[in-house]
Protein backbone atom coordinates (compact mmCIF):
# COMPACT_ATOMS: atom_id res chain seq x y z
CA UNK A 1 0.00 0.00 0.00
CA UNK A 2 1.23 3.45 -0.82
CA UNK A 3 2.24 5.77 2.02
CA UNK A 4 0.93 8.91 0.30
CA UNK A 5 -1.13 11.39 2.28
CA UNK A 6 -4.91 11.39 1.72
CA UNK A 7 -4.86 14.10 -0.95
CA UNK A 8 -2.08 12.38 -2.87
CA UNK A 9 -3.82 9.03 -2.52
CA UNK A 10 -6.85 10.59 -4.24
CA UNK A 11 -4.93 12.59 -6.83
CA UNK A 12 -1.41 11.11 -7.00
CA UNK A 13 1.52 12.37 -9.04
CA UNK A 14 4.50 10.69 -10.62
CA UNK A 15 7.31 9.90 -8.14
CA UNK A 16 9.80 12.00 -10.13
CA UNK A 17 7.71 15.10 -9.34
CA UNK A 18 8.65 14.71 -5.69
CA UNK A 19 12.27 13.85 -6.44
CA UNK A 20 12.78 17.15 -8.25
CA UNK A 21 11.89 19.02 -5.09
CA UNK A 22 15.18 17.87 -3.52
CA UNK A 23 17.57 16.74 -6.24
CA UNK A 24 20.16 19.25 -7.42
CA UNK A 25 19.16 21.55 -4.57
CA UNK A 26 15.66 21.71 -6.00
CA UNK A 27 16.84 23.32 -9.24
CA UNK A 28 14.02 21.70 -11.30
CA UNK A 29 11.34 21.85 -8.62
CA UNK A 30 7.94 22.37 -10.23
CA UNK A 31 8.94 21.02 -13.64
CA UNK A 32 6.08 18.79 -14.77
CA UNK A 33 4.29 19.29 -11.45
CA UNK A 34 1.09 17.94 -13.07
CA UNK A 35 2.60 14.64 -14.29
CA UNK A 36 0.51 11.67 -13.10
CA UNK A 37 1.74 8.14 -12.34
CA UNK A 38 2.13 6.17 -15.56
CA UNK A 39 2.71 2.49 -16.18
CA UNK A 40 6.35 1.52 -16.71
CA UNK A 41 4.95 -0.98 -19.21
CA UNK A 42 2.09 -3.43 -19.58
CA UNK A 43 2.36 -7.18 -19.19
CA UNK A 44 -0.70 -8.50 -21.00
CA UNK A 45 -1.29 -11.65 -18.98
CA UNK A 46 -4.15 -13.03 -21.09
CA UNK A 47 -3.88 -13.41 -24.85
CA UNK A 48 -4.45 -16.30 -27.27
CA UNK A 49 -1.90 -17.25 -29.93
CA UNK A 50 -2.72 -19.50 -32.89
CA UNK A 51 -1.67 -20.25 -36.46
CA UNK A 52 2.12 -20.05 -36.06
CA UNK A 53 4.16 -22.43 -38.20
CA UNK A 54 7.77 -21.46 -37.47
CA UNK A 55 9.99 -19.50 -35.10
CA UNK A 56 10.74 -16.94 -37.80
CA UNK A 57 7.04 -16.38 -38.40
CA UNK A 58 6.40 -15.95 -34.68
CA UNK A 59 9.27 -13.49 -34.29
CA UNK A 60 7.98 -11.47 -37.22
CA UNK A 61 4.50 -11.46 -35.77
CA UNK A 62 5.75 -10.26 -32.37
CA UNK A 63 7.66 -7.46 -34.09
CA UNK A 64 4.49 -6.47 -35.96
CA UNK A 65 2.36 -6.51 -32.79
CA UNK A 66 4.85 -4.40 -30.88
CA UNK A 67 5.22 -2.00 -33.80
CA UNK A 68 1.60 -1.08 -33.05
CA UNK A 69 1.61 -1.26 -29.26
CA UNK A 70 5.11 -0.36 -28.12
CA UNK A 71 4.02 3.28 -28.32
CA UNK A 72 1.29 2.40 -25.82
CA UNK A 73 3.85 0.76 -23.54
CA UNK A 74 3.17 -2.91 -24.13
CA UNK A 75 6.24 -4.62 -22.71
CA UNK A 76 5.44 -8.33 -22.85
CA UNK A 77 2.51 -10.69 -23.24
CA UNK A 78 1.41 -14.11 -22.06
CA UNK A 79 0.24 -16.29 -24.95
CA UNK A 80 -2.19 -19.16 -24.39
CA UNK A 81 -1.35 -21.89 -26.92
CA UNK A 82 -3.65 -24.82 -27.71
CA UNK A 83 -1.78 -26.20 -30.73
CA UNK A 84 0.86 -28.74 -29.57
CA UNK A 85 2.89 -28.20 -32.73
CA UNK A 86 3.45 -24.63 -31.55
CA UNK A 87 4.85 -25.60 -28.13
CA UNK A 88 8.48 -26.04 -29.26
CA UNK A 89 8.19 -22.93 -31.47
CA UNK A 90 7.04 -20.81 -28.54
CA UNK A 91 9.75 -22.34 -26.38
CA UNK A 92 12.45 -21.45 -28.88
CA UNK A 93 11.28 -17.87 -29.34
CA UNK A 94 10.53 -17.15 -25.68
CA UNK A 95 14.02 -18.31 -24.70
CA UNK A 96 15.45 -15.46 -26.79
CA UNK A 97 12.71 -12.83 -26.67
CA UNK A 98 11.51 -11.64 -23.23
CA UNK A 99 8.45 -10.06 -24.84
CA UNK A 100 6.88 -13.52 -25.14
CA UNK A 101 5.75 -15.77 -22.29
CA UNK A 102 3.52 -18.74 -23.04
CA UNK A 103 1.43 -21.48 -21.45
CA UNK A 104 -0.21 -24.62 -22.92
CA UNK A 105 -3.96 -25.14 -22.96
CA UNK A 106 -4.99 -28.66 -21.94
CA UNK A 107 -8.58 -29.75 -22.54
CA UNK A 108 -10.69 -31.60 -19.93
CA UNK A 109 -10.18 -34.94 -21.68
CA UNK A 110 -6.39 -34.61 -21.71
CA UNK A 111 -4.89 -34.58 -18.18
CA UNK A 112 -1.47 -35.43 -19.63
CA UNK A 113 1.11 -34.90 -16.91
CA UNK A 114 4.03 -35.94 -19.07
CA UNK A 115 3.04 -33.59 -21.88
CA UNK A 116 2.79 -30.82 -19.33
CA UNK A 117 6.25 -31.62 -17.98
CA UNK A 118 7.63 -31.42 -21.52
CA UNK A 119 6.12 -27.99 -22.02
CA UNK A 120 7.86 -26.83 -18.85
CA UNK A 121 11.13 -28.13 -20.31
CA UNK A 122 10.30 -25.98 -23.36
CA UNK A 123 9.84 -22.88 -21.23
CA UNK A 124 6.10 -22.86 -20.49
CA UNK A 125 5.29 -20.64 -17.51
CA UNK A 126 2.00 -22.21 -16.40
CA UNK A 127 -1.17 -23.94 -17.60
CA UNK A 128 -4.47 -22.83 -19.16
CA UNK A 129 -7.80 -24.53 -18.40
CA UNK A 130 -11.18 -23.56 -19.84
CA UNK A 131 -14.67 -24.71 -18.92
CA UNK A 132 -16.19 -23.83 -22.29
CA UNK A 133 -16.59 -27.42 -23.47
CA UNK A 134 -18.04 -28.33 -20.08
CA UNK A 135 -20.66 -25.61 -20.42
CA UNK A 136 -21.36 -26.96 -23.90
CA UNK A 137 -22.27 -30.31 -22.35
CA UNK A 138 -19.29 -32.30 -23.59
CA UNK A 139 -17.93 -33.25 -20.14
CA UNK A 140 -19.23 -33.59 -16.56
CA UNK A 141 -18.99 -30.33 -14.65
CA UNK A 142 -16.78 -31.98 -11.99
CA UNK A 143 -14.30 -33.57 -14.41
CA UNK A 144 -11.47 -31.63 -12.73
CA UNK A 145 -11.95 -33.64 -9.51
CA UNK A 146 -10.74 -36.88 -11.13
CA UNK A 147 -7.58 -38.61 -9.94
CA UNK A 148 -5.89 -37.91 -13.27
CA UNK A 149 -6.46 -34.18 -12.97
CA UNK A 150 -5.40 -34.40 -9.34
CA UNK A 151 -1.95 -35.46 -10.60
CA UNK A 152 -1.86 -32.42 -12.86
CA UNK A 153 -2.75 -30.04 -10.05
CA UNK A 154 -0.20 -31.68 -7.78
CA UNK A 155 2.44 -31.07 -10.43
CA UNK A 156 1.41 -27.42 -10.64
CA UNK A 157 1.83 -27.15 -6.86
CA UNK A 158 5.22 -28.84 -7.09
CA UNK A 159 6.61 -26.48 -9.72
CA UNK A 160 4.87 -23.39 -8.32
CA UNK A 161 3.41 -22.32 -11.65
CA UNK A 162 -0.06 -20.76 -11.99
CA UNK A 163 -3.19 -22.11 -13.66
CA UNK A 164 -5.00 -19.53 -15.79
CA UNK A 165 -8.54 -20.86 -15.49
CA UNK A 166 -11.65 -19.70 -17.35
CA UNK A 167 -14.14 -21.03 -14.83
CA UNK A 168 -17.51 -19.35 -15.42
CA UNK A 169 -19.38 -17.39 -18.08
CA UNK A 170 -22.00 -14.64 -17.66
CA UNK A 171 -25.47 -15.49 -18.98
CA UNK A 172 -26.23 -12.30 -20.88
CA UNK A 173 -24.99 -10.22 -23.72
CA UNK A 174 -22.32 -7.58 -23.09
CA UNK A 175 -22.58 -5.22 -26.07
CA UNK A 176 -20.31 -2.68 -24.37
CA UNK A 177 -17.26 -4.86 -24.94
CA UNK A 178 -18.65 -7.09 -27.67
CA UNK A 179 -19.60 -10.15 -25.63
CA UNK A 180 -22.21 -12.52 -27.08
CA UNK A 181 -25.46 -13.76 -25.56
CA UNK A 182 -25.23 -16.82 -23.28
CA UNK A 183 -21.89 -17.88 -24.76
CA UNK A 184 -21.25 -21.65 -24.40
CA UNK A 185 -24.35 -22.10 -22.23
CA UNK A 186 -26.76 -21.91 -25.16
CA UNK A 187 -25.18 -25.01 -26.69
CA UNK A 188 -25.11 -26.85 -23.38
CA UNK A 189 -28.75 -26.20 -22.56
CA UNK A 190 -29.70 -27.85 -25.85
CA UNK A 191 -27.88 -30.98 -24.62
CA UNK A 192 -29.62 -30.96 -21.25
CA UNK A 193 -27.04 -29.15 -19.12
CA UNK A 194 -28.54 -28.21 -15.75
CA UNK A 195 -25.49 -27.23 -13.68
CA UNK A 196 -24.77 -23.54 -13.10
CA UNK A 197 -21.95 -21.07 -12.82
CA UNK A 198 -22.04 -21.59 -9.06
CA UNK A 199 -21.50 -25.32 -9.55
CA UNK A 200 -18.47 -24.66 -11.74
CA UNK A 201 -17.06 -22.15 -9.27
CA UNK A 202 -17.46 -24.63 -6.42
CA UNK A 203 -15.51 -27.25 -8.38
CA UNK A 204 -12.62 -24.80 -8.77
CA UNK A 205 -12.75 -23.99 -5.06
CA UNK A 206 -12.75 -27.69 -4.20
CA UNK A 207 -9.66 -28.16 -6.37
CA UNK A 208 -8.00 -25.31 -4.46
CA UNK A 209 -8.97 -26.89 -1.13
CA UNK A 210 -7.48 -30.22 -2.20
CA UNK A 211 -4.36 -28.46 -3.49
CA UNK A 212 -3.73 -25.57 -1.08
CA UNK A 213 -0.53 -24.45 -2.82
CA UNK A 214 -2.17 -24.22 -6.23
CA UNK A 215 -2.02 -20.73 -7.75
CA UNK A 216 -5.08 -19.79 -9.82
CA UNK A 217 -5.55 -16.79 -12.11
CA UNK A 218 -9.30 -16.49 -12.56
CA UNK A 219 -9.95 -15.29 -16.10
CA UNK A 220 -12.27 -12.34 -16.69
CA UNK A 221 -12.70 -11.52 -12.98
CA UNK A 222 -14.38 -14.93 -12.67
CA UNK A 223 -17.51 -13.17 -13.98
CA UNK A 224 -18.46 -12.12 -10.43
CA UNK A 225 -18.90 -8.74 -8.78
CA UNK A 226 -16.70 -7.19 -6.15
CA UNK A 227 -18.70 -8.31 -3.12
CA UNK A 228 -18.32 -11.96 -4.04
CA UNK A 229 -14.77 -11.45 -5.19
CA UNK A 230 -13.75 -9.97 -1.85
CA UNK A 231 -15.08 -13.08 -0.12
CA UNK A 232 -13.10 -15.31 -2.49
CA UNK A 233 -9.91 -13.29 -2.13
CA UNK A 234 -10.13 -13.27 1.64
CA UNK A 235 -10.72 -17.03 1.76
CA UNK A 236 -8.11 -18.11 -0.82
CA UNK A 237 -4.69 -16.49 -0.61
CA UNK A 238 -3.51 -18.05 -3.89
CA UNK A 239 -6.41 -16.74 -5.97
CA UNK A 240 -5.85 -13.93 -8.47
CA UNK A 241 -7.88 -12.46 -11.31
CA UNK A 242 -7.15 -10.84 -14.64
CA UNK A 243 -9.16 -7.87 -15.84
CA UNK A 244 -9.73 -9.00 -19.43
CA UNK A 245 -13.27 -8.39 -20.71
CA UNK A 246 -14.21 -6.93 -17.31
CA UNK A 247 -12.23 -3.70 -16.89
CA UNK A 248 -13.00 -1.99 -20.17
CA UNK A 249 -13.59 1.63 -21.21
CA UNK A 250 -14.42 2.41 -24.82
CA UNK A 251 -12.45 4.96 -26.84
CA UNK A 252 -14.75 7.97 -26.26
CA UNK A 253 -15.85 7.18 -22.71
CA UNK A 254 -14.83 8.42 -19.28
CA UNK A 255 -16.02 6.51 -16.24
CA UNK A 256 -18.61 8.13 -14.02
CA UNK A 257 -17.02 9.38 -10.80
CA UNK A 258 -18.97 6.99 -8.57
CA UNK A 259 -18.05 3.99 -10.72
CA UNK A 260 -14.41 4.99 -10.92
CA UNK A 261 -14.24 5.53 -7.16
CA UNK A 262 -15.66 2.07 -6.46
CA UNK A 263 -13.34 0.37 -8.94
CA UNK A 264 -10.37 2.40 -7.70
CA UNK A 265 -11.01 1.48 -4.06
CA UNK A 266 -11.14 -2.21 -4.96
CA UNK A 267 -7.98 -1.95 -7.08
CA UNK A 268 -6.05 -0.34 -4.23
CA UNK A 269 -7.30 -2.78 -1.60
CA UNK A 270 -6.44 -5.83 -3.69
CA UNK A 271 -3.57 -4.41 -5.72
CA UNK A 272 -1.50 -7.57 -5.17
CA UNK A 273 -4.16 -9.87 -6.65
CA UNK A 274 -5.05 -8.28 -9.99
CA UNK A 275 -3.37 -8.86 -13.37
CA UNK A 276 -3.71 -6.81 -16.52
CA UNK A 277 -5.01 -8.72 -19.55
CA UNK A 278 -6.82 -8.12 -22.84
CA UNK A 279 -7.89 -11.60 -24.12
CA UNK A 280 -6.56 -10.58 -27.55
CA UNK A 281 -6.86 -13.35 -30.21
CA UNK A 282 -3.45 -13.15 -31.89
CA UNK A 283 -3.00 -14.84 -35.28
CA UNK A 284 -0.31 -13.90 -37.82
CA UNK A 285 -1.71 -11.74 -40.59
CA UNK A 286 -4.73 -10.52 -38.60
CA UNK A 287 -3.45 -7.51 -36.68
CA UNK A 288 -5.90 -4.66 -37.20
CA UNK A 289 -7.50 -1.74 -35.38
CA UNK A 290 -9.94 -4.04 -33.58
CA UNK A 291 -7.09 -5.80 -31.79
CA UNK A 292 -5.30 -2.57 -31.00
CA UNK A 293 -8.43 -0.93 -29.63
CA UNK A 294 -9.26 -4.00 -27.56
CA UNK A 295 -5.91 -3.64 -25.80
CA UNK A 296 -6.30 0.13 -25.40
CA UNK A 297 -9.79 -0.16 -23.89
CA UNK A 298 -8.36 -2.27 -21.06
CA UNK A 299 -5.39 0.05 -20.56
CA UNK A 300 -7.71 3.07 -20.59
CA UNK A 301 -9.80 1.59 -17.79
CA UNK A 302 -6.78 1.14 -15.53
CA UNK A 303 -5.37 4.57 -16.32
CA UNK A 304 -8.66 6.31 -15.59
CA UNK A 305 -8.46 5.02 -12.02
CA UNK A 306 -5.55 7.41 -11.35
CA UNK A 307 -3.89 4.88 -9.08
CA UNK A 308 -0.87 5.68 -6.92
CA UNK A 309 2.34 4.63 -8.62
CA UNK A 310 2.97 1.52 -6.53
CA UNK A 311 -0.48 0.07 -7.13
CA UNK A 312 -0.40 0.99 -10.82
CA UNK A 313 2.88 -0.84 -11.44
CA UNK A 314 1.55 -3.93 -9.67
CA UNK A 315 -1.52 -4.08 -11.91
CA UNK A 316 0.38 -3.14 -15.05
CA UNK A 317 3.14 -5.73 -14.85
CA UNK A 318 4.62 -6.62 -11.47
CA UNK A 319 1.89 -9.02 -10.31
CA UNK A 320 2.01 -10.97 -13.55
CA UNK A 321 5.79 -11.14 -13.50
CA UNK A 322 5.77 -12.37 -9.91
CA UNK A 323 3.23 -15.10 -10.64
CA UNK A 324 4.95 -16.31 -13.80
CA UNK A 325 8.51 -16.03 -12.48
CA UNK A 326 9.70 -13.33 -14.89
CA UNK A 327 12.44 -10.75 -14.48
CA UNK A 328 11.37 -7.11 -14.93
CA UNK A 329 12.07 -5.47 -18.26
CA UNK A 330 13.75 -2.18 -19.00
CA UNK A 331 11.17 0.57 -19.36
CA UNK A 332 13.20 2.31 -22.08
CA UNK A 333 11.45 3.35 -25.27
CA UNK A 334 12.58 4.24 -28.76
CA UNK A 335 14.91 7.23 -28.82
CA UNK A 336 13.80 10.06 -26.55
CA UNK A 337 10.11 9.43 -27.22
CA UNK A 338 7.93 7.62 -24.76
CA UNK A 339 4.23 8.24 -25.39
Amino acid sequence: MSTLDPIEMKEPHSPDVYERECLDDGFSKGLGFFFQPSEEYWFDAHTHLRGVASADQLTGFIDEWFARLDAFRLGRFLAIVDEPAMFPICGEVSAKDPRLTWIPWLKPDNPDVELLRRTFDQGAAGLKLHNNVIMRGEHPHDVWLSDAWGEVFSLMEEVGKPVLWHVTQRMSASPYHGGGVNSYWEEGWKKGVTFTNEDLLQVMLEVMRRHPRLIVQGAHQLHVGFDRLEELFDAHVNLYIDISCAWFVRWADTMYDRDRDALRAFAIKYADRILFGSDAPLVPGTIDEYLVQGFLCHARCVNQLRLPDEELQKLAHRNGERLYGLQPLSAARRGNYRP
